[in-house]
């Protein structure tokens, strides 16, 4: 695969989009893997720091609702 932004080869997909990027374009957001209730119904999440981003797609910062699903 080549890298979305220059052609080069690509190293890694981003985890948002799937584009893929080089190691030159890859950039890292946090993201959440999973979330649960904890002890005494506490909301938890499983959190990874630094997980590849293109750069280029725009994750929304809150959820979007979709009531056409429906």
């Amino acid at each position: 695969m080549k890298c979305w932004q220059c052609e080069n080869e690509a190293r890694a997909a981003c985890r948002f989009c799937g584009r893929f990027v080089c190691k030159e374009h890859a950039k890292t957001l946090p993201t959440f893997v999973a979330m649960f209730l904890g002890g005494e119904s506490t909301p938890k999440g499983l959190v990874v720091a630094d997980a590849i981003w293109c750069g280029v797609c725009e994750p929304q910062p809150e959820p979007i609702g979709m009531p056409e699903l429906f």
